[in-house]
């Protein structure tokens, strides 16, 4: 059997715990498990979705009922609209994530209506939309309708939101210099950077806060530089000179492909001030004073 096939058999065993359960309308299988992606380290992932504020009691409850262990159980965040629990279920954790309907139909019209490119509001429409409902499959539906076209004003909204790429010339100073930690940062930021502005590109949502599973997004982005993968992960295999040199390519492609398909969002801006260099100093100073 499967990492992903069992760990979702053992999912469905705790969800149990919450099926027939007032006030529960829908649990969603989320994450690698659902996606089939799961490997030895996975964890399983849920979202529960409530009628109103669960109670503590209620989740105790639930976990109990599902045969698991509570570990912790969070207080409501704010920032991301949910209560969460660890739970230990046969030696596997489960990171239960609970929100109410009410608080999930705002964050999808913010995103579908008011083009809202917030990416925690993206991450949860992503797995709504790869989940597998445990339970409440006709609420699952009814999101995955609402979230099926992605507007180009949001893909739009994304772009601009991540065109910050530093210039070329700033990344061969930090290399020239041996500043690995701020390049390596600045490789972190260009990688993600590309990855968001190209998901704004192909009208996809972001799929995980964690940037996650980027071979299996790469392959599924129809407009792309080519060998987008492979190239994103020659940022921290390849030696810091080529890793630079990868990244400035990448990011030249990415703003040349973005500013030909959506002229009006800013792409030809940025991509002038990738290019922006400044002097650099050898043996003669510059001729100043009188």
């Amino acid at each position: 059997m499967s990492d992903s096939a069992w760990r979702r058999a053992l999912a469905g065993e705790f969800a149990a715990g919450y099926r027939d359960r007032p006030g529960v309308r829908a649990v969603l299988l989320s994450g690698s498990v659902a996606r089939g992606l799961a490997d030895r380290y996975s964890d399983i992932e849920l979202l529960v979705v409530w009628a109103d504020p669960p109670g503590d009691a209620a989740r105790q409850d639930a976990v109990a009922a599902g045969g698991g262990k509570l570990l912790t159980a969070y207080e409501y965040d704010d920032e991301n609209a949910e209560w969460s629990d660890d739970v230990l279920h046969s030696g596997v954790e489960i990171q239960v994530s609970h929100r109410t309907a009410a608080a999930v139909d705002q964050w999808i019209t913010e995103v579908t209506a008011g083009f809202d490119p917030d990416l925690t509001k993206q991450d949860l429409i992503a797995l709504i939309r790869a989940g597998v409902p445990l339970t409440g499959a006709a609420l699952i539906e009814r999101w995955r309708r609402q979230t099926e076209d992605y507007p180009a004003p949001l893909g739009d909204a994304m772009i601009r939101a991540h065109l910050d790429f530093r210039s070329a010339w700033q990344r061969r100073k930090l290399l020239d210099r041996q500043d690995l930690i701020p390049l390596y940062a600045d490789l972190v930021d260009t990688a993600r950077n590309v990855v968001l502005v190209l998901l704004g590109l192909n009208r996809t949502y972001f799929p995980h806060l964690g940037f996650k599973w980027i071979p299996a997004l790469a392959a599924d982005l129809a407009e792309a530089p080519p060998a987008l993968a492979d190239r994103l992960a020659a940022f921290f295999t390849a030696a810091p000179a080529e890793a630079v040199r990868t990244a400035d390519a990448l990011i030249e492609e990415t703003l040349e492909l973005v500013a030909a398909r959506r002229p009006a969002v800013g792409a030809a801006e940025a991509l002038a001030g990738v290019r922006q260099t400044r002097p650099v100093w050898a043996e003669r100073p510059p001729r100043f004073g009188s």
